[in-house]
């Protein structure tokens, strides 16, 4: 059984370099941007320098993100290792517009840590990210994590949401939006691309909605948040067997139940701080479908409706503030 690297930092490696790889075949070898890029497919198509599974990976991911956030260094080496579109976690080389090989996360993980004016390692975040990355080439069989093994010890209550209450909220009121504008079908024979817009915008709202505390049990698993709103470890908990069980909806033929996963994968994404852009906008439109305005500042609130065409935000569609009179794309 695995148990948390930081507590087994004598562990003997376990040295995987003359193991097959594990796909059958080439994947992208090029630096990938984490904003234009969803996880699901980073998961597929990982850089064949990573030895685990990409459900493992997401496992291990997502409650690392609850432990530690989205901004220090044990972050910085996931974002490396599995995009290669940023500086490298210890030595902050630029990066090479390439994903690393299996060598070159041991070799980084071995380098001296650039620590800048300081000689101290602020909350483990250099020891981890050393610890992500031999994990993640197979050099290390302990979780990189402070929380679990055998004895299912609670080192942490994990990081802050990076974002105050009324934010969350807020996403969560256009995620309410989102939902109304792509309603669940009423049969199976509705088009495939309105199954899985509807799956998107069902999970977007469920995992926010639970998070705000509108409902007892959580979205996926069915796990009770406690008292009060869930914090950000306890959504890590809840999304973790997310890519396993996304997997499951693939292998059934279910793209809407596949959907509706990979949206609560990317809100707790952002939830946690990795993604900067929220999963839904202010006009109910998803991540992935097109919104001109979904940058321009927005002065309906103040009004307590939509301005539509005096809004420089809503001239195309209204915002949340016009709900019900989105007849409009």
């Amino acid at each position: 059984m695995m148990v948390s690297a930081s507590r087994k930092v004598g562990d003997k490696r376990q040295h995987l370099a003359d193991r097959p790889c594990r796909r059958a075949s080439a994947r992208v070898v090029v630096a990938v941007s984490c904003e234009l890029v969803g996880i699901v497919q980073l998961l597929d198509q990982m850089p064949d320098g990573v030895v685990q599974t990409p459900a493992t990976v997401w496992s291990v991911f997502a409650r690392s993100l609850g432990e530690q956030g989205a901004g220090g260094r044990t972050a910085l080496a996931w974002r490396w290792a599995l995009t290669g579109a940023c500086p490298s976690p210890l030595t902050l080389s630029e990066p090479q517009g390439q994903l690393p090989a299996r060598h070159q996360l041991a070799a980084e993980a071995d380098a001296a840590a650039e620590l800048g004016g300081s000689a101290v390692d602020p909350g483990g975040q250099v020891m981890h990210a050393r610890f992500v990355l031999q994990w993640l080439a197979g050099h290390l069989d302990a979780l990189p994590l402070w929380n679990g093994g055998p004895e299912d010890l609670r080192v942490t209550d994990g990081a802050a949401f990076p974002h105050k209450d009324a934010e969350i909220d807020e996403v969560h009121w256009w995620a309410m939006l989102t939902e109304w504008r792509h309603p669940w079908p009423d049969n199976e024979s509705a088009p495939e691309p309105a199954r899985m817009a509807s799956g998107s915008a069902r999970g977007t709202a469920q995992l926010l909605g639970w998070v705000c505390g509108e409902t007892a049990d959580g979205p996926l698993t069915g796990r009770p948040a406690g008292f009060g709103r869930p914090s950000l470890y306890e959504v890590s908990l809840e999304v973790r067997p997310a890519m396993a069980a996304l997997d499951r909806a693939r292998d059934e033929g279910n793209p809407d139940v596949a959907a509706r996963i990979e949206a609560m994968m990317e809100a707790f994404l952002w939830l946690a701080g990795w993604n900067r852009v929220p999963p839904v906008d202010r006009h109910g439109h998803r991540a992935a479908e097109e919104c001109a305005e979904r940058d321009t500042p927005c002065s309906c609130g103040d009004a307590g409706s939509c301005l539509r065409g005096d809004c420089p935000a809503c001239r195309r569609a209204p915002c949340v503030h016009g709900f019900g009179e989105h007849g409009a794309a």
